[in-house]
């Protein structure tokens, strides 16, 4: 998949790379192919055999260029990251949520600088460890219902 990359020079010939999608990467290298190279390597280990979701790609370049990462100093570039072959113990569903619920996941993932993803699988987590009442080994949900539950 195509993944934005922003670059900027670090030192000479060094470039750094920002990732928007892995907002906990930052690659460094002597061209982009090693920009490339080493954001692979940073995903594949975090990402491969992991519980982690792999985000989808930002491909609206608008929306990049409004981001903080886009200080003026650099330029956006695509990188093939190949995700083919990374397995993730991780299931995808779909949510159809009201928008105000969105802007508020996304207000959430910006200040934590993660991905909207992140914060709604830490949302469930948080609920689901509410939501029984464990006794030893034997757990019962605290409500049979979305309406009790509320």
């Amino acid at each position: 998949m195509e993944y934005p990359i922003y670059i900027t020079r670090h030192g000479n010939p060094r470039y750094r790379g920002t990732l928007p999608d892995f907002p906990e990467f930052d690659v460094v290298g002597d061209s982009y192919g090693a920009l490339q190279a080493v954001a692979a390597q940073r995903v594949m280990a975090r990402y491969d055999r992991s519980a982690h979701l792999i985000p989808s790609p930002t491909t609206d370049m608008s929306v990049l260029q409004a981001s903080d990462l886009d200080t003026g100093d650099g330029i956006w570039r695509f990188i093939d990251i190949d995700v083919t072959r990374m397995t993730s113990s991780s299931v995808r569903i779909e949510l159809c949520l009201p928008e105000r619920i969105v802007h508020d996941i996304d207000r959430a993932a910006s200040a934590l600088h993660t991905t909207r993803d992140a914060v709604v699988s830490m949302a469930c987590e948080n609920a689901a460890g509410r939501s029984a009442r464990c006794d030893g080994l034997r757990c019962e949900p605290a409500a049979k219902s979305l309406s009790e539950a509320a």
